[in-house]
């Protein structure tokens, strides 16, 4: 199986996401049989590194490493941290049910040839029938298997490895004497569910020697000589499907209250906003949820997010004021470009008229030539109302940038102010599928740039969809002229995928093109009803090529910061021109 290295960042990505680390290095990643990233599978690996002290769970996958069937040990393990990690973060990610249910589904509607069929499929395909709520018929020793492997939400990591420990020491014990005897001993070879007509165990190899069982995950096995289900049981499954639809509102206003938890309350009744949600999740962003608040919090919530918030927000602070004389030297630079270039560019002008104010010295052109035109009129090109909307990326790409990026906010919401021109600052990032838009100063809040170090990165980022919410708020808005200045690393990455389709999410994954063409579309729709967009880069050279196709020329790199006011100047001041 060949792995590409676009389909290793993908699960990197995921990985990242659910740890709430980008800082974690796992020798464990998930994909299926084609070599894609397994979304289900990375973020539970992702979870566990952010549940679980991991250098504890290494004790265990040491002391397995050094079998020839190390996969079988490993693939075991894993079993049990997906029910683990699953358990930990249903309330908080209510979209695990449904990856969980479509990936039970594809282990519960898989096959593989008889010869080919292993022990740890059997007790997978058990594991996760379990999960989709169905009660198969197991051998008894696959359930024993089962009921020490399957932790709860409330295990601590010191008891999963010493559970772990005792599945291997009572049941497939390591010592090559004691593998003969173990409960399992009849089928040969060790690990395999062969029948023993057809082929010879000693002429096959176990494949998952030297890989982890992770990359193979998805082959989703089924029983040899497995019989039709029963239609009785297919009922039953039906009624737990039916179930699970009528208990989906209230997962729903779970996760709104999660969402608020960590970000802060909604601005907007609930009502407001899934009616918004109606009008903008749809097409790539089908099943998407929206949440926009001003980052504020009820009184007595005392969530981590909150706590983050705050340390995030001194941090900003500080940054800004050990750099201040260059920081206001940029406000100042930026404010005296926009200002020349409205003055210059909007400067008064006169003309001959047949009205306005008498030119004495032309009177004798009415009497000898019949020219009427001896006033001169001044008029002044009137550049109406203007506004501009800036929106920050909050993601966690941005994590080592976020200082940098909210004293660039502040310059540059700070410069149009002094300018008198409305501005108003949010910023976005996705978490589950929730995209978050907070809302830091609106139009008509002059002195409140401050609001602005409030910003701070976590999550993953839909640029479409937020994008695509920037552009409705600003459509609502009476201005004549608008412009979007979207301060961004041109990366679209969010694990929750496109069109809704959980039957197999690999191949929608929002990211690299499939997030970049959805970006640029949404920024082309955005100009074709008259709103300028611009970019301002926040990210690496390699993701440069990514970003000029979501927003074209309309695009900046800043190198240094203190050629900040020049170049977002020099952006402004052509845009400005073409008003």
């Amino acid at each position: 199986m060949v792995i590409h290295s676009q389909e290793k960042q993908r699960a990197l990505n995921i990985i990242w996401n659910a740890a709430a680390d980008y800082a974690v290095k796992s020798e464990f990643e998930g994909y299926d049989a084609e070599g894609r990233a397994d979304l289900y599978w990375n973020y539970i690996i992702g979870a566990i590194h952010r549940h679980c002290d991991f250098d504890q769970l290494q004790t265990y996958f040491d002391r397995v490493r050094p079998d020839s069937d190390r996969a079988f040990y490993e693939g075991l393990a894993w079993i049990g941290l997906e029910n683990y990690a699953f358990e930990r973060g249903r309330d908080e990610r209510p979209v695990l049910e449904d990856l969980r249910r479509a990936y039970a589904e594809s282990v519960l509607g898989g096959r593989r040839p008889e010869e080919f069929y292993f022990l740890v499929d059997e007790i997978s395909k058990a594991h996760f029938a379990r999960a989709a709520g169905l009660q198969p018929p197991v051998r008894e020793q696959v359930a024993a298997v089962l009921e020490m492997l399957e932790f709860g939400a409330d295990a601590t990591t010191e008891e999963i490895v010493l559970r772990l420990n005792q599945v291997v020491d009572q049941h497939f014990p390591l010592a090559q004497d004691r593998k003969k005897a173990h409960l399992f001993h009849i089928e040969l070879p060790f690990r395999l569910n062969l029948p023993l007509k057809k082929k010879h165990p000693g002429s096959l190899q176990n494949p998952f020697l030297d890989i982890s069982l992770l990359n193979v995950f998805n082959t989703a096995a089924g029983t040899p000589g497995e019989e039709p289900a029963d239609p009785d049981k297919k009922s039953e499954h039906s009624r737990k499907n039916l179930s699970w639809e009528a208990i989906k509102e209230q997962q729903e206003s779970k996760a709104r209250e999660t969402i608020q938890a960590r970000y802060g309350v909604s601005m907007l009744p609930e009502a407001q906003t899934r009616a918004l949600e109606q009008q903008l999740c749809t097409g790539n962003h089908k099943d998407c949820r929206l949440h926009f608040t001003r980052g504020e919090f009820a009184a007595q919530t005392e969530s981590d997010h909150r706590k983050a918030v705050l340390k995030q927000r001194e941090k900003n602070q500080q940054h800004f004021k050990e750099n201040l004389a260059r920081n206001h030297n940029s406000i100042l630079k930026l404010t005296n470009i926009i200002k020349n270039t409205l003055l210059i560019h909007f400067e008064p002008s006169t003309y001959r008229s047949e009205s306005g104010q008498l030119v004495g010295g032309r009177v004798w052109r009415n009497l000898h030539l019949n020219d009427n035109r001896v006033f001169l009129k001044s008029t002044r090109d009137d550049i109406g109302s203007l506004s501009v909307d800036l929106l920050l990326d909050a993601s966690g790409s941005q994590i080592d940038r976020q200082e940098m990026l909210a004293s660039q906010g502040y310059i540059i919401a700070e410069s149009l102010q002094r300018c008198q021109i409305p501005v108003r600052v949010f910023s976005f990032c996705t978490n589950s599928n929730f995209t978050v838009i907070n809302l830091f100063r609106n139009y008509d809040e002059d002195g409140k740039n401050e609001a602005v170090f409030n910003y701070r990165a976590s999550g993953c980022n839909r640029d479409g969809l937020a994008i695509r919410a920037a552009l409705h708020l600003i459509e609502k808005s009476q201005y004549d002229h608008r412009i979007l200045i979207v301060l961004s690393d041109g990366k679209p990455v969010d694990p929750h995928g496109i069109g809704g389709n959980r039957t197999d999410p690999d191949l929608n994954f929002y990211a690299d093109t499939v997030g970049v063409n959805d970006a640029a579309l949404e920024v082309r729709r955005g100009r074709l009803n008259g709103i300028s967009i611009l970019c301002v880069f926040t990210g690496l050279d390699e993701d440069i090529p990514a970003a000029q196709k979501i927003y074209g020329n309309d695009l900046v790199f800043i190198k240094s910061a203190e050629k900040f006011a020049d170049i977002v100047g020099v952006l402004l001041k052509n845009e400005l021109r073409n008003i």
